[in-house]
Order: structure tokens, then C-alpha cells, then sequence
């Protein structure tokens, strides 16, 4: 059965009537439940990697990186920019899209956002050809939040500031006093507090992260303020996750480099082509729960081609994994932990996946959204290891191509979800951010029961602006 949901937005019967009449709904498995709109201003740029924090009045901020206009977001590209827009919990755009740094000067590949105690914002980003990254803080208030762009001036709290040191994907945490911890893939740490001033230097704790494995949550926070890590850590073709834990006051290291598979590692390596049947993780994400334990998930990619986790048209993707630590089980005196003692869930794999983000849940589950040829998926796992079953919630066509469907979904904490959409099946063609709300069910068991539904609703956001001038 086909279910159409009319909605009033910015107060607009017509605005309603309009978004009905762009109205496409596809069916989808039982016990998901997905419908998003378009909040992106155009497609003139491309747009993927976003990242999103919500504030005390429920708003959402994201960040993501933007292509240059009708270029598709490669590796080789030497222009591009952040986006940063605020939305409301309706779907309404607040803050239009604003650019946070130059255009055109060097490759933007990261960006990460959280938002403070006093609902400002914190912004990092990572400039690939020049290995540095910048960190803004923005007070939204200071915008008029009709669904227009502000000039960034008129909402920079505190400048950008110039975080020294050679970087290579860095994501950035909050504590409860608004200091800013920073991880990169490449082993980097610092912190910084709430006035963007240096609190502790940038350091490399550990001497294993030599590649960066497109991890898209590689750091989190406990309740004490201690920093757990997770990074790749190579030797070749061969690539194991290791976990670290560090002081959150001077960064000293409480765990050292801890190697989190639990197969052994001295298998077949493979050549440049393959990977072999040794362990090749990728995509790793780490996540603390309410009760400090700490959840790892990550994608094996043995016996498949190396490569693969960037390709469009490679045949297979690997093998996602869920393990779970409780780092209170080491004496945490700066070395290595025992791994057989620390991990109290064993690696459980998931299933054929790639592509993986992860976030915490409802009675500390994890929800992990994926992406393969097919579209993005979502399963649930129980803070026990137990899996429900994988619930496909957007095609191939809809939402993915073969650079913007590394990072399929960002989460804030209410099941919002934001991702990129490409305009016919085309990066170069541009891409839009589109927001959508996920039924994933209750606790750590399975989705809901209610009817599928996927619905999208295209051209809302760009007759809203028209209408607020």
C-alpha cells in the first residue's frame, strides 16, 4: 500500500500543496520506516561527508564538503569548500548555506561540527593539499534565521584559527566545559578550549596510524573526560584496528596502540591488487555508552580487492564487524591492554557491508547506517552483540555514487538523518543535502512495525526561500 503524507511547512498552505505535488514514494522492507526532504540551497556544487550536532532547542547544524561548481568531489580536486546550514526540527532551513572558508584554494576533504553548552558552534575542517586544518567557532543567534544566508562575518564567534601540524581527516569532541579534543586519521591529538586557544599541543601518542581508513567517528569521550581512539594500523596490505585510550587533561597516554581483531595476523598479505586473506579494516567508528563501555565497528575487506572501498563498480566490500571493550579491566599505566581481557563483546560479524557509520542508541544499541551498490542500509546492534536484520532505506539511484556513498548518513541523536543526493546519478551534475526522519524501533532489539515508507519531497526548501523574500 502506497501512503502519501502532506505536510505544512513555514506556514504555507501553498508551500504544502507544492511539496505534495513533487511528492515520489517508493516501498521499502518492513520494519524501517524513512522520509526526507531536500534543505540544500542548489546543485551547482556537489556535496557529501556531511556532519551534523543538535542544539538545546532541538535545531540541527551540519557541515559538509562542497564541490566545485559542475565538478564532481575527487581526491585530485584543488577547489573546494565547507558548507554549514542550520534547520530546524520541522525540516525548516533557518540558515541558509554559508561558506566557511575560500573558494577555489586548495582541497577541502574533512569536516566535523559539535555544538557547545551555550548552543554555539564548533566547526574543524581539513585542507588535503596543504595537510593543515582550521578550527571556527560560529554563534548562530547572530543570524537572522528567516532561511537566508548571512555574510559568515556577521556569525563568526571566533575566527578561524590555524591548528598547527600535518593533518589527515581530524574530527573534533566536546567535554560538558566546551574544550575541544582533536583526533586525525594520521594519529594527531590536541585540545583546545572554548576560545579556540591551545590547551594541549598537538602530539602523536602512538606510532601505528600510518594510513587513515576513512574513519568517520574515530574518537569519543567518556564520562570521566578520558579520550578513547580507534585507528588503522598497516603493515602493507595487512591493516588491523587498534584502540588507544589517552588523558583528557595533558593527553598522556592511559592505554597504548591495542590491536582490537582478534584473529591472528600473520596470514597472506596479497599483492597491490588484492588484499589477500589477512585482515584489512577500513571504516572504523568507535562509541562510548552510558555506562563507559566502549563499542568499536569497523569493515574487514580481506580476500577482496584493495581498492574496492573506493570503487563504483568493484564486484564485493567486505565483512562488517561490532566488538565491545570495557577499558576499566586495565590497569591503564600507558601500555598495551590485554585484549582477550578488556574485550567483553568478541568480533561479531554482521554481514557483507561497506561504507559504515555508526552512533549510539537507545539502552546504549548502536545504530549503523552502510552503504553498498545497493543504496544505505541500516541494522541494530544490541549492547550484548546481537544483530537485527539489515532494512535496505534508500536505493542506489536516490541517494549514492561512487564518491559521496562513503559516507552514507549523518545522525543526530533523535534518528535525523542528513546524506547526500546526487542529481541524476551525477556528482559532477551537483549534489544536495537532504534530511530524513528513520523509525528505527525501541531498545536493543528490532525496528518498528510500522508500514514502510520512503518519501521525497523536492523543491520545498527553494520555494521557502523565495517565499521569505
Amino acid at each position: 500500500m502506497s501512503i502519501t503524507t502532506f505536510k505544512r511547512s513555514s506556514g504555507s498552505l501553498m508551500l504544502a500543496a507544492f511539496a505534495a505535488a513533487a511528492l515520489t514514494t517508493w516501498t521499502v522492507p518492513a520494519s524501517a520506516e524513512l522520509s526526507f526532504s531536500d534543505i540544500s540551497a542548489d546543485t551547482a556544487f556537489a556535496r557529501d561527508r556531511p556532519q551534523v550536532a543538535k542544539d538545546s532547542d532541538g535545531n540541527y547544524h551540519i557541515v559538509y564538503r562542497m564541490g566545485v561548481a559542475g565538478g564532481e568531489i575527487d581526491s585530485s580536486m584543488t577547489g573546494s569548500n565547507v558548507g554549514y546550514m542550520m534547520v530546524a526540527p520541522n525540516g525548516d532551513v533557518l540558515i541558509d548555506e554559508v561558506k566557511l572558508a575560500a573558494d577555489n584554494t586548495v582541497n577541502i576533504a574533512t569536516a566535523d561540527v559539535e555544538v557547545g553548552s551555550d548552543d554555539k558552534v564548533y566547526v574543524s575542517f581539513h585542507f588535503r593539499s596543504a595537510a593543515n586544518m582550521q578550527l571556527i567557532k560560529l554563534d548562530p543567534s547572530l543570524a537572522p534565521q528567516d532561511g537566508t544566508a548571512p555574510a559568515l562575518g556577521t556569525i563568526t564567534d571566533v575566527a578561524a584559527v590555524n591548528v598547527a601540524g600535518s593533518f589527515n581527516h581530524p574530527f573534533i569532541e566536546l567535554d560538558d566545559a566546551d574544550n575541544v579534543y582533536i583526533w586525525s586519521h594520521n594519529g594527531n591529538f590536541g585540545k583546545y578550549d572554548s576560545t579556540l586557544t591551545e590547551v594541549v599541543a598537538i602530539t602523536q601518542p602512538f606510532s601505528g596510524p600510518n594510513r587513515n581508513g576513512h574513519s568517520t567517528s574515530p574518537m569519543a569521550l567518556d564520562s570521566d573526560g578520558n579520550v578513547h581512539v580507534v585507528f588503522q594500523d598497516c603493515d602493507t596490505n595487512l591493516c588491523t584496528v587498534s584502540y588507544g585510550m589517552l588523558d583528557g587533561t595533558d593527553g598522556s597516554v592511559l592505554i597504548d596502540q591495542t590491536n582490537v581483531i582478534t584473529e591472528p595476523l600473520s596470514t597472506d598479505q596479497g599483492s597491490d591488487t588484492t588484499v589477500g586473506d589477512a585482515p584489512h579494516a577500513v571504516h572504523y567508528n568507535i562509541m562510548v555508552d552510558s555506562k563507559d563501555k566502549v563499542n568499536l565497528v569497523w569493515v574487514d575487506k580481506r580476500n577482496t580487492p584493495i581498492w574496492d572501498e573506493y570503487c563504483t563498480v568493484c564486484a564485493s566490500g567486505g565483512t562488517l564487524y561490532f566488538a565491545k571493550l570495557d577499558p576499566s579491566l586495565d590497569d591503564q599505566d600507558g601500555s598495551a591492554a590485554d585484549m582477550t581481557v578488556i574485550k567483553t563483546v568478541d568480533d561479531v560479524a554482521l554481514g557483507p557491508y561497506k561504507y559504515v557509520q555508526a552512533y549510539m542508541g537507545k539502552n546504549d544499541s548502536v545504530n549503523i547506517f552502510f552503504g553498498q551498490r545497493g543504496g544505505m542500509s541500516h541494522i541494530r546492534v544490541s549492547g550484548s552483540g546481537k544483530a537485527t536484520p539489515a532494512v535496505l532505506l534508500a536505493t542506489n539511484a536516490v541517494s549514492f555514487n561512487g564518491w559521496n556513498k562513503h559516507y552514507p548518513a549523518a545522525m543526530a541523536e533523535d534518528g535525523r538523518l542528513f546524506w547526500p543526493m546526487v542529481e541524476n546519478s551525477d556528482d559532477g551534475a551537483g549534489s544536495k543535502i537532504v534530511m530524513g526522519k528513520v523509525s528505527l524501533g525501541g531498545g536493543g532489539g528490532g525496528g518498528s512495525t510500522a508500514p514502510a515508507l520512503l518519501l521525497l519531497v523536492m523543491g520545498a526548501a527553494a520555494l521557502r526561500r523565495r517565499m521569505a523574500h
